[in-house]
């Protein structure tokens, strides 16, 4: 596996961000924490809209530990999945992949990303239990949802919402490069783009992710208004797939100014 020692990681974590100065600081240490101590290399790069606290600052001076760190401003809100398409089709790196900020996903399952990389594969993405990782009306819209996202456009995935997916570099420029998708159902359209090019979906189970509803961006009433957005762009997927609104690439790889 790559050492910190490298001087130039294999891979590029992206860590897509909005208004997060209250714990981007504590998961860039433990990420840092993480890969020092699994002798791990990365280059981390925190992709953010424009927030409007002292995100940079914070995630600048937690940094520190890194070896290789930088900040990538995307522009304005637009949605989640704008701004990690801008981080893939940035990425130099031979693999990219996404987390959330929460952690909510255990970094232990960085060694299965290293493990794909060993492998050369293209795709791999945690998937949890989606009938004991949430709970309340949550459990019902993912539960409900993933049904008719497996019915629909991406059969044998039991769950394509987990924040933690990594793709090889020219496999991320060829699916993010069709990707139209920038709200919540982006994940779902990544995927699917990805089966409809051929590429192999590794599924790497993820028993233990827990749900980190302190600062959660779709809690409550919240949830409703994603679990329609995304039942629309579901739709929108859909048709995209039949009526081949998927042959070309829309975006190109772009070097985006990196702090």
């Amino acid at each position: 596996m790559p050492t910190t020692k490298q001087a130039t990681p294999k891979l590029t974590i992206l860590i897509p961000t909005l208004n997060e100065e209250k714990r981007i600081g504590k998961t860039l240490e433990t990420l840092a924490e993480y890969l020092k101590h699994e002798k791990l290399a990365a280059h981390v790069t925190v992709v953010d809209a424009n927030s409007s606290d002292n995100t940079e600052a914070v995630a600048k001076a937690a940094a520190k530990g890194l070896e290789h760190y930088s900040f990538l401003q995307t522009g304005p809100k637009v949605g989640k999945g704008k701004q990690v398409r801008d981080g893939m089709l940035a990425s130099e790196t031979d693999y990219v992949m996404f987390m959330d900020a929460d952690l909510a996903t255990p970094l232990k399952y960085l060694k299965d990303v290293y493990d794909i990389i060993e492998k050369g594969d293209k795709v791999g993405i945690c998937v949890r239990n989606l009938t004991e990782s949430h709970t309340g009306i949550r459990k019902f819209i993912s539960t409900f949802g993933n049904w008719l996202t497996q019915t629909l456009i991406v059969p044998g995935i039991k769950d394509t919402q987990c924040g933690f997916k990594v793709f090889e570099r020219e496999t991320a420029r060829a699916v993010f490069g069709r990707q139209r998708i920038v709200g919540w159902g982006f994940d779902m359209e990544v995927l699917a783009i990805a089966r409809k090019m051929g590429y192999s979906i590794d599924l790497i189970d993820v028993p233990d992710w827990h749900d980190v509803v302190e600062g959660s961006k779709i809690s409550g009433h919240g949830a409703m208004k994603v679990a329609l957005q995304t039942f629309l762009d579901l739709l929108k997927i859909k048709w995209g797939l039949m009526t081949g609104r998927y042959k070309k690439v829309n975006f190109t790889y772009a070097p985006y100014k990196k702090s």
